[in-house]
């Protein structure tokens, strides 16, 4: 069976291969085709083939195989005729040569973009199976969002993605290209990974940081700055993006995290209400104080300045309180049942005001809000219409209901706004996972009572709502990707099921990791599927309000735990080979990271499930004594769980520039929690969050 992903509308397959060949020759009638262009799309397109030669010719030669190119896609039928012509083609593989038919450049992108995922290698050259593929994309928009700058200087300063350089996003881009993904939201939460030539203030640049000196075990203060700002790439890869078809928009605050001037200005922050308890209330600004509006303004207008296609902008959706300052009572309060209404009507009008400024510079941009999630959850109709009235009626809709909500709840929305201005639906399971201290989590089975976990941001939950997606025919999906290494099926489902496909999961990903790893394949996906991942606030003793991976570990949960030790040895041989065989294989060897990832949780997990044991002891034992030696035990567990962190990450201390204390990681928090069980006398209050993004999600 051909195996092609994202998955095609029509395959028909043909028994046999073409010739063997080392060089692929483009030829075409048509007279206004700029074959150069496409020859240079073509040699993109095969970033990780780059022993295949490519040249504009006839390709009659042993070893060549001739490409002829027709520019029209008549005579094909389609249930989507515009996404045919707009990204659509038309592939005829025979023995001794190769039809594309196409009608825009998306299309001849996507149609290499299959002709390569088909490459079977034949001793020391290639061949294709014998086959005609008619494909299109269900919906026009299938999109990533991809942490830039998250929550810089708010919680954390660089992870993942946010350490790439230029290289780094060229060869992400490609594999987003692999599987037709046509859109990045680039997530900039916090410190500007850019100039801002008014308020150097905010910019990601000289940020101290303590980083771990393995080589004599202490900590070294370093200054750090965003890769963007040390070697500036952004205009060159949206160009690079745009040869490719691949649109890139800027997922900012509405009123939040924008940059660091609430950071560097505190007595610009949104005043709380009195002995609120808030903790949150260093991240937005007050639209009253003098400069703020005028601050923003700016940001987004310097947003448009650098080139991107559009513009993500999140209302936060804390939705209790709003500022208490005179001014803002006077203006937003004084016309509002309530403090969530207040906060609504004032960044509505900021959003008039972004819009504004915005399309004055690029009046092509693309405006789009992610909004109204405040509960209640299950919104009434009269309230979605208000929102809908609430703001011009060309800003799309970067979020529509999928958690905690019935699949009943979506149609709602698509009727409220209209299909077209649906752009994206909570598919965070990838998200949730980046709060998770760098732990692996993708599918269901990967935690212990999945069943009772509150929050369901799972894989399987996402590609539940690419499909409902399709089914509704929004305008586009998007898959939040905010950590990429070792977490690839996430990435692989958004273009899939982005893509239209209503392949059953199971199948999917069996298919995707032989696809992507050839024999490997059914090793890697036992690897992903039977690593068993507790957290370290699931310890029963870790008391500090986490609002992911709620369920706490119970003596009843012992035997799943023990089962998932004896498991461990097993894990850790296939992933070591996994290592060995990317070390040394050329085309695996883009995936190495994700091994070694995959290598550091594991080893992690085998020393949090001996942490938790030795919690749960603790619960039950009733001499003073044995119990001290337990907390001893926890403690020392604390740290060589910490100690493997810091082989791998940089990136794990507390951070305080808001005043409040947040981390990635639980290690600070559960040893402050232990000192106060031991000493109720002298209680340390500095609760050290487990990360800035929980922040907003303890209402739920």
């Amino acid at each position: 069976m051909i195996n092609l992903l994202p998955e095609p509308k029509r395959l028909i397959e043909q028994q046999g291969l073409t010739k063997p060949f080392t060089k692929i020759c483009l030829n075409s009638e048509e007279k206004n085709l700029d074959l150069n262009e496409l020859l240079e799309i073509t040699e993109l397109r095969l970033w990780n083939y780059k022993e295949i030669k490519t040249a504009v010719g006839e390709g009659g030669n042993d070893g060549e195989m001739p490409v002829h190119i027709i520019l029209s896609l008549d005579g094909l039928d389609a249930e989507n005729p515009e996404l045919l012509a707009a990204q659509g083609y038309d592939l005829n593989i025979r023995e001794d040569g190769i039809v594309i038919k196409y009608e825009n450049r998306a299309g001849f992108i996507n149609a290499v973009t299959s002709l390569k995922m088909l490459f079977q290698e034949s001793g020391g050259a290639y061949r294709l199976p014998l086959c005609q593929i008619t494909d299109y994309p269900s919906l026009p928009v299938r999109a990533i969002a991809q942490t830039f700058s998250w929550y810089a200087g708010y919680g954390r300063f660089g992870f993942d993605s946010q350490l790439w350089g230029y290289e780094d996003w060229v060869q992400y881009l490609n594999i987003c290209l692999d599987n037709k993904i046509n859109q990045f939201n680039l997530v900039m939460y916090g410190y500007w990974p850019f100039d801002m030539p008014d308020h150097p203030e905010t910019v990601f640049r000289d940020v101290p940081i303590k980083i771990w000196n393995a080589e004599n075990r202490r900590w070294l203060t370093v200054r750090y700055t965003h890769p963007n700002l040390e070697e500036p790439y952004m205009d060159k890869f949206i160009r690079l993006a745009h040869k490719l078809e691949v649109k890139i928009f800027a997922y900012v605050g509405l009123n939040s995290y924008n940059g660091a001037f609430s950071i560097k200005h505190p007595e610009a922050r949104m005043k709380a209400p009195k002995s609120s308890g808030f903790l949150n209330d260093f991240d937005s600004l007050c639209l009253s104080y003098p400069g703020t509006v005028d601050y923003i303004i700016e940001s987004m207008r310097q947003i448009a300045r650098l080139g991107f296609d559009g513009y993500t902008l999140e209302e936060s959706e804390e939705g209790f309180w709003y500022c208490e300052c005179d001014e803002c009572k006077k203006r937003w309060h004084a016309i509002s049942s309530s403090p969530g209404e207040a906060k609504h009507k004032a960044n509505m009008w900021l959003l008039q005001k972004i819009y504004d400024a915005v399309r004055e510079i690029n009046p092509q941009a693309v405006i789009g809000i992610r909004a109204f999630r405040q509960p209640p959850l299950e919104k009434d109709p009269s309230f979605l219409k208000e929102c809908v009235d609430s703001m011009p009626k060309d800003i799309m809709l970067f979020w529509a209901p999928g958690l905690y909500v019935p699949e009943t709840e979506f149609p709602k929305w698509c009727e409220a706004f209209g299909r077209d201005r649906i752009w994206a639906r909570d598919t965070e399971s990838n998200s949730i996972t980046s709060t998770m201290g760098r732990l692996y989590r993708t599918f269901q089975s990967n935690m212990i009572r999945y069943e009772d976990e509150t929050n369901e941001q799972v894989i399987e939950t996402d590609i539940r709502q690419h499909k409902g997606s399709v089914k509704m025919g929004v305008h586009g999906i998007n898959g939040f990707m905010f950590e990429w290494y070792g977490l690839f099926m996430h990435l692989f489902a958004h273009g899939n099921y982005g893509w239209g496909s209503m392949m059953e999961e199971e199948e999917f990903y069996q298919r995707a990791c032989e696809l992507n790893f050839g024999a490997l394949g059914e090793t890697i996906l036992y690897v992903m599927k039977n690593i068993i991942t507790i957290h370290e606030s699931q310890i029963p003793l870790y008391t500090t309000a986490f609002p992911f991976q709620k369920n706490k570990m119970t003596q009843e949960d012992i035997p799943a735990i023990l089962a998932a030790k004896a498991n461990h040895e097993n894990l850790m041989a296939k992933i070591h080979m996994l290592q060995q065989e990317a070390g040394r294989n050329e085309k695996l060897y883009p995936w190495l990271t994700h091994f070694d990832r995959w290598e550091n949780a594991q080893r992690r997990n085998a020393v949090i499930y001996d942490m938790v044991l030795a919690a749960l002891a603790y619960e039950k034992e009733q001499d003073p004594e044995k119990k001290e030696q337990l907390l001893d035990e926890i403690l020392y567990l604390n740290e060589k769980d910490f100690d493997i962190v810091k082989e791998m990450f940089f990136d794990i201390n507390p951070v305080n520039e808001t005043g409040v204390n947040s981390c990635m990681f639980p290690y600070h928090e559960l040893k402050r929690l232990i000192y106060n069980i031991r000493h109720p006398e002298a209680p340390d209050d500095a609760i050290i969050c487990s990360g800035v993004e929980a922040l907003g999600w303890l209402w739920l």
